[in-house]
């Protein structure tokens, strides 16, 4: 089921994030950029609070994917910088939790998330790992467009990511 976000969805969420860093270990190039070292659960408070403030302020969209009643994938989309010349435009990103990907929750999350945001923005972008061919495929699917290429964007460890830059207009 996809739904937006609730209040009680930090727990679930803090998982899945934390998860993602166990899995960073068997797998280089997961898509996701990360902190260096793994936030501590006060910092995820934080985080997921300026989230929630920012959907209750009209200033985010946040989905989650919920399955067997817990969050297993989230997608926001949030403004750059309210009250500025580019409050019109909001920043994609998403998560799906091991285990639930390839099953079309990212897609479904996406698709939802941009229902919502019709009215509240007029453009998206987002960004995405080049070597991230799936994502990339689906960010397609569902109407983003390639308009640039930032070449050594990530450095993990001794390895650079370039980064695919995509768009769409609402």
């Amino acid at each position: 089921m996809i739904r937006e976000l609730k209040w009680n969805d930090l727990d679930d969420l803090v998982n899945n994030y934390y998860s993602y860093y166990d899995e960073l270990r068997d797998t280089p190039d997961f898509g996701i950029s990360f902190y260096k070292k793994i936030p501590d659960f006060s910092s995820e408070v934080e985080w997921f609070t300026g989230l929630y403030k920012s959907v209750l302020d009209g200033n985010a969209v946040a989905v989650v994917a919920e399955e067997d009643g817990r969050a297993v994938g989230l997608c926001e989309i949030e403004r750059i910088r309210p009250g500025t010349e580019l409050e019109h435009s909001g920043v994609l990103g998403i998560a799906v939790r091991k285990g639930y990907r390839g099953r079309g929750i990212g897609e479904a999350m996406i698709k939802r998330a941009i229902e919502l945001s019709k009215g509240k923005f007029e453009i998206l972008k987002l960004e995405v790992f080049s070597v991230n061919t799936g994502a990339i495929n689906l960010y397609k699917r569902v109407g983003f467009v390639e308009y640039g290429t930032f070449p050594k964007a990530v450095k993990r460890g001794e390895r650079y990511y370039d980064v695919v830059q995509m768009y769409c207009t609402l």
